[in-house]
């Protein structure tokens, strides 16, 4: 999208690259949160699929999920529109810790809470899963891995 490409722009701007050359990963972590592995210059891949449900970890969204969590819950009693808000809405951190916020579960993690430390973890590892599918695709010849978006850029505890 155009926030992905305003980065490719800047970072090859910075790395005096031309852009048609930069291979990047670019990881934009916030509430929202998604991954591109650039080459060339282009996206070639993201961690997003149809909707941004799938992929990374995200404040409400709960990322990549087996397919059959959707009948699992529908059999529980939960209608499709139910399952829809579940997943997008009270999932990824809030569903795992009640808050949404990178900062209250760092604080509590780093204060001995196991919930928040699960749910660090599993986030963080979301990412590591992305960035070695990534660093595959472009044979490890990567000029740059980014971060943006506030736990991107704030929460240097996570680079």
């Amino acid at each position: 999208g155009s926030s992905y490409n305003f980065v490719v722009d800047a970072v090859a701007t910075e790395l005096k690259k031309p852009k048609a050359e930069l291979n990047a990963i670019v990881m934009h972590l916030g509430n929202g949160a998604s991954v591109a592995c650039i080459k060339g210059g282009v996206s070639i891949d993201t961690s997003m699929g149809m909707t941004p449900l799938e992929g990374l970890v995200m404040g409400t969204r709960c990322g990549d999920v087996d397919p059959a969590v959707f009948s699992f819950l529908c059999a529980l009693g939960h209608s499709p529109s139910d399952v829809d808000t579940i997943l997008n809405k009270k999932s990824g951190l809030l569903g795992l810790f009640g808050k949404n916020d990178m900062r209250a579960i760092r604080q509590a993690a780093d204060g001995g809470d196991e919930t928040a430390a699960l749910a660090r973890q599993l986030f963080i590892k979301r990412i590591r899963k992305y960035l070695g599918a990534y660093l595959v695709n472009l044979h490890g010849e990567v000029d740059a891995i980014v971060f943006t978006a506030g736990i991107g850029e704030k929460e240097h505890h996570l680079r």
